[in-house]
């Protein structure tokens, strides 16, 4: 496509993939590079500027108490999993030379901006974060799910009543990506009204 070779921006956009937690290697960002990425991240569109999310990043000393927590989630939701799934969600806290916590926080009675446009400025805060990483050269690998909703996960992070964790997020350097998944056709995704 003619696009993407005198567009670099849109050539990231159509380039940009999901990486495998289990392959990021090191080295992480440094601060400098990430502090760029998050500013990336906040620059979403956000209707009445509320900036309703912020992000957290997971101390290297913190991974283990994170473990705990994602242990606890996954027992709040299944109390008699087995062990090997439960080993599995631990290693969720060890995947990844960076892990940061992304947080929602949703006013859902503000008098003029509805929870769904805060929830699409969440939304695009991710996927300029996404879009930033890869343009430093890292991926990244989105962990979401039921897990991140119970007392365990809300409770470790300190959030308030308003917050949501939406997302742990593991970041580094692509040891190799995932296979490729398909893509929707443009007729998929877009069409006329005529009224």
């Amino acid at each position: 496509m003619a696009a993407e070779l005198t567009n670099p921006a849109y050539a990231a956009l159509l380039a940009r993939r999901s990486g495998n937690a289990r392959a990021l290697v090191g080295p992480a960002p440094d601060a400098a590079t990430l502090e760029a990425i998050i500013l990336a991240a906040s620059r979403a569109p956000d209707h009445g500027r509320l900036v309703p999310f912020r992000f957290l990043e997971v101390a290297e000393s913190a991974r283990d108490h994170l473990a705990d927590m994602l242990e606890a989630a996954s027992r709040a939701l299944t109390p008699d999993l087995p062990q090997p799934e439960i080993d599995r969600a631990r290693e969720k806290a060890h995947q990844g030379p960076l892990i940061l916590a992304m947080i929602g926080r949703i006013e859902t009675h503000h008098p003029k901006i509805t929870a769904s446009d805060q929830w699409l400025a969440v939304g695009c805060a991710l996927e300029n974060l996404l879009l930033a990483l890869q343009s430093f050269g890292f991926a990244a690998a989105i962990r979401s799910g039921k897990f991140l909703e119970t007392a365990p996960m809300h409770e470790g992070f300190g959030l308030s009543a308003n917050e949501h964790l939406v997302s742990l997020i593991a970041i580094g350097k692509p040891g190799e990506w995932p296979p490729e998944k398909p893509k929707p056709t443009l007729d998929r995704v877009f069409a006329r009204w005529n009224g």
